[in-house]
């Protein structure tokens, strides 16, 4: 089974979407800096991971052409093991090379952002989308057969709005877990993988500005 480290960085975000689990649980991401990359290796090393993720207390690619020196470093450290990215920037939002990821995950708000996601070269390419109150089973179906048909979109996930309580909701959950490894993969609330940032390993997401070194 893949055994996933979770590098959590904290570039700043743009803001957009319409509910954030970071802003509104107050939970204070560490602002990501060269140096706190100088354990990185020692860390998927010493609990035996073989892919690194890569998202945020913000976005990973919040102003990716500013922190060029920091990419650099990273994949210098992480040249032999494969790399997943989660990002809200689409395919056509930036200039970073989705080719060199094992997986891509967009963080998708609208069917509409399909038209901007392209397979850059043999990554895998996942959509997730968060279920809100607004969402009904018919939100569900249109989401699945856009997916179905995009030639480049390879995965669809759906996940529970986490609200300002660190709650998970538990929207459209019976058709979700009905329809997952059929027609999606519902994710739920959970905390999967080990986490890095800035030198320190937490293994609950919520502690990772808590952790000590």
């Amino acid at each position: 089974m893949d055994k996933y480290l979770s590098v959590i960085t904290n570039f700043g975000c743009h803001y957009q979407c319409p509910y954030c689990v970071v802003k509104n649980n107050g939970l204070l991401i560490p602002k990501t800096t060269l140096g706190g990359l100088d354990m990185l290796k020692e860390a998927y090393m010493e609990h035996d991971c073989n892919i690194i993720s890569l998202s945020g207390g913000g976005d990973p690619l919040h102003q990716y052409e500013q922190h060029f020196d920091w990419y650099k470093k990273f994949f210098d450290l992480t040249q032999y093991i494969p790399l997943e990215m989660h990002t809200s920037y689409l395919t056509d939002d930036t200039s970073f090379p989705f080719e060199a990821c094992k997986r891509v995950v967009y963080h998708c708000r609208s069917i509409k952002d399909f038209e901007k996601i392209h397979r850059a070269g043999d990554e895998i390419v996942r959509v997730v989308f968060v279920v809100t109150e607004d969402y009904d089973l018919e939100t569900l179906m249109d989401i699945a057969e856009a997916v179905k048909k995009h030639p480049d979109i390879d995965e669809l996930s759906f996940r529970q709005m986490v609200d300002d309580h660190y709650e998970a909701q538990h929207y459209l959950e019976n058709y979700l877990k009905l329809g997952h490894k059929k027609l999606w993969w519902y994710i739920e609330q959970n905390d999967y993988n080990i986490y890095y940032a800035e030198n320190k390993v937490a293994y609950r997401y919520r502690d990772i500005c808590e952790a000590k070194a």
